[in-house]
């Protein structure tokens, strides 16, 4: 494996850790606060992309159509987000509109990470455990979605209560948000990591 896709992984993870360190800041009301939490999320957005080629490279002898859909798919989703970071940044929209509009894209990266780990659980050789790990992180960002369909989205400033099921979405979505850092570490070594061993329980 590229050790280049280990440090994407990293970066992955120091930038979704430096967007929860900043999350809640908006540049109008705080600029320092405000720039970091855009920046960390264009950086966590682009990062996505090696990893994404990285899983579509490794998928493509054995499931060369559906890994090439996945991998089209994330790029949506990694371009949504980073879309919205920017816009943020730039005055284009809100504060509370780019929080409101982020949930279906984390929704579509959700889907993303819980397809692409999937197969590449089932169609590589790479190790598992952290796929199964990234897989579940993704699901919950996902099934978050599916609540918010049903319950209705949350507003931008949560202030009380909602509604069961979009409660639930927001508790599945905040989730996801504490655990991806660990997801991008863990894809990280093993992707340094030295080749498996020859038996399958040992990925």
């Amino acid at each position: 494996m590229p050790r280049w896709a280990a440090y994407a992984a990293y970066a992955n993870s120091l930038a979704a850790l430096a967007q929860l360190l900043s999350s809640g800041g908006d540049p109008k009301a705080n600029d320092v606060a405000g720039l970091l939490n855009n920046v960390s999320g264009v950086v966590w957005a682009a990062s996505f992309l090696p990893l994404a080629y990285v899983f579509y490279r490794a998928s493509r002898e054995r499931a060369n159509v559906v890994s090439a859909a996945v991998f089209a798919f994330g790029i949506v989703g990694f371009g949504g987000a980073a879309y919205l970071e920017v816009a943020r940044a730039t005055g284009q929209i809100t504060f509370d509109q780019e929080t409101v509009a982020y949930y279906p894209v984390l929704g579509g990266i959700g889907v993303w990470m819980l397809m692409a780990g999937g197969i590449a659980v089932m169609e590589t050789e790479l190790r598992r455990a952290p796929l199964l790990f990234g897989a579940a992180v993704g699901g919950l960002w996902f099934v978050a979605n599916v609540l918010f369909g049903v319950g209705g989205l949350p507003p931008a400033r949560i202030e009380g209560p909602i509604n069961d099921l979009t409660d639930g979405g927001v508790l599945l979505l905040e989730m996801g948000f504490l655990l991806q850092p660990f997801w991008g570490l863990w894809l990280a070594r093993s992707f340094l990591a030295p080749p498996a061993a020859t038996s399958p329980a040992a990925r």
